[in-house]
């Protein structure tokens, strides 16, 4: 069913009031980190992985992964139907991928700090938070495809979207440049970003579709910094990350068109 322009508004509308409640955590912890930056910033988080709080992240991600499909399939909610070799092979890759995230981003170490059980608390509540978000806003058609700059709802949300990460990605160099880390932090930024840089304009044509599991899942290697701004941010990303993952699948981002992409799940993230 399509909906008309002024019912497309007032969806616009409600979404952006549920986008602005669920970023005001993260920007009152930037505003006041940002106004009140101590003298001597706080540290990043060792890399060598707490055993106990890597276990506490993936039994996280599993009970996300069963209740987010268990409840969606109650409500009628937009999800993609899994065999069950799809739900195995999925969370065999989500096994990989959090724990490239327990690692390269201290979210295990993180867990087994003083507050790490409000932070676990913090990625269901943005998990469930980012599912209303996503299913208020299906018939905006928001995603990072070539065809985004077409659509007015997309760029608005990107533009807010990317500003706060700038912010978040300001505030951290800041930390880094502190405790004399700004060149190994950026160094690892700039790696990162030169890679992805390759691959979207080197050789091959190739259609792009970057799901919001992965751009969330990337983003929560930068957030490795002990302080609130870092933590409510991974915890953030981390809700974006596992409903992907959970919900559609670890989808790829590149298609040879337009219409495979349509194939494997129509504007699905």
């Amino acid at each position: 069913m399509v909906k008309s322009a002024k019912d497309r508004s007032r969806t616009f509308q409600v979404f952006l009031v549920l986008y602005v409640i669920f970023l005001a955590p993260l920007l009152y912890a930037l505003f006041n980190e940002l106004t009140d930056l101590p003298t001597e910033g706080p540290a990043i988080i060792p890399m060598s992985p707490s055993s106990m709080g890597l276990f506490g992240w993936m039994v996280t991600c599993l009970i996300l992964y069963a209740s987010l499909r268990v409840a969606l399939s109650y409500f009628g909610w937009k999800q993609n139907k899994k065999t069950p070799s799809q739900h195995k092979e999925d969370l065999l890759r989500i096994a990989r991928l959090s724990t490239s995230v327990g690692v390269i981003g201290r979210l295990a170490n993180r867990v087994v700090m003083g507050d790490g059980f409000m932070f676990l608390a913090m990625i269901f509540y943005f998990t469930w938070f980012f599912t209303i978000i996503f299913e208020v806003s299906k018939s905006l058609n928001i995603t990072l495809t070539a065809d985004c700059f077409f659509n007015p709802f997309t760029m608005f949300v990107t533009s807010i979207t990317v500003t706060v990460i700038a912010g978040v990605l300001g505030l951290h160099c800041l930390f880094a440049s502190q405790d004399s880390d700004l060149f190994e932090y950026l160094g690892f930024l700039g790696l990162c970003a030169l890679f992805h840089l390759a691959l979207l304009f080197g050789p091959g044509n190739a259609h792009v579709h970057v799901h919001h599991w992965y751009w969330a899942w990337a983003m929560t290697h930068i957030c490795v910094f002990d302080s609130k701004t870092s933590q409510i941010a991974q915890a953030m990303f981390c809700g974006a990350y596992i409903h992907g993952v959970a919900l559609f699948g670890v989808e790829k981002c590149f298609y040879n068109n337009a219409e495979e992409d349509a194939d494997d799940g129509i504007a699905t993230s």
